[in-house]
């Protein structure tokens, strides 16, 4: 586990606003097996629990992290416009 500021590339993250992670799931030998799954704000402890119990569980897509706790993207960078 790594602990950063805000990854801009990867989140859409608002000062102050609480916590944020990206996880991604991977293989015994490391590789990534899956997509990268924005989280947060996790803002108090329960939220933190919840992310735990969901990370433990394997990170299912059966609805037992609730939609709050899923991060926006961060937005794609595009061209400026003139």
């Amino acid at each position: 586990m790594v602990s950063t500021g805000c990854l801009g590339t990867v989140l859409h993250c608002r000062s102050g606003r609480g916590l944020h992670a990206a996880v991604q799931p991977c293989g015994v030998d490391g590789r990534p097996s899956s997509v990268v799954v924005r989280l947060g704000p996790l803002v108090t402890e329960a939220d933190a629990e919840a992310v735990g119990a969901w990370l433990r569980a394997g990170m299912p897509d059966d609805g037992t992290l609730p939609d709050r706790l899923r991060a926006a993207p961060a937005p794609q960078q595009g061209a400026d416009l003139n």
